[in-house]
């Protein structure tokens, strides 16, 4: 009895966490972090602004989750989307960049760049802690993806899987700091930057 009322307990838990998360992403993504409030998070997500700060404390704390949320789930979308059928390794790999570009510039650029800049404050190094381990695990998703493309046949052998792993995730770093940094960059020249890189890494710059 008492193990199914915990467990109750941590169930509700979960789903007024997702419910706050959820509820501050598509404040953010509406009216920028800026000019979000806790009161209309906590409006969104049905629950009191009380709740709101026992969750999280702090609007960059709840940041910090939305884009780590975010951030996994479309990574995990994204590695799942890898084509493999495709004859071309640029092709396979596109296919699982198109989810994750637009799962991420749904937040906007406003948002991304909230973000970025927060993490790096003195004062907000929680948030830069967890900004890190999220590059982590998404770098370990790239890995996986690119261990997928080699089993296929779509990428050398001999080449190191957590290397390449780097290089393809400083690839898509940069065109994501081009989406927030330069006016006017739709989630499709995001893209077009990271295909036109792509082909570099894959095919190389030039003979030997």
């Amino acid at each position: 009895m008492v193990e199914t009322v915990s467990g109750i307990r941590q169930e509700k838990k979960r789903r007024t966490f997702e419910s706050i998360v959820s509820a501050a992403s598509r404040c953010f993504a509406e009216r920028g972090h800026a000019a979000t409030t806790i009161e209309m998070i906590a409006s969104a997500a049905g629950v009191s602004p009380g709740t709101v700060y026992n969750y999280f404390g702090t609007k960059n704390a709840i940041l910090g989750a939305v884009v780590t949320v975010d951030v996994e789930k479309t990574w995990s979308a994204a590695t799942d989307a890898v084509d493999l059928t495709a004859d071309d390794p640029v092709d396979a790999a596109m296919l699982a960049i198109d989810v994750y570009v637009d799962g991420m510039t749904a937040l906007g650029p406003e948002v991304l760049t909230d973000v970025f800049r927060s993490g790096f404050q003195p004062s907000h190094s929680d948030l830069l802690d967890e900004l890190v381990s999220v590059d982590e695990r998404a770098i370990s998703q790239i890995t996986y993806a690119f261990e997928r493309l080699q089993g296929a046949g779509l990428a050398s052998q001999h080449v190191d899987s957590g290397d390449a792993a780097d290089l393809l995730f400083s690839v898509i770093a940069v065109a994501m700091l081009t989406y927030m940094s330069v006016p006017d960059t739709t989630p499709d020249g995001v893209k077009a930057i990271v295909r036109s890189q792509f082909r570099l890494v894959f095919d190389g710059l030039g003979s030997r």
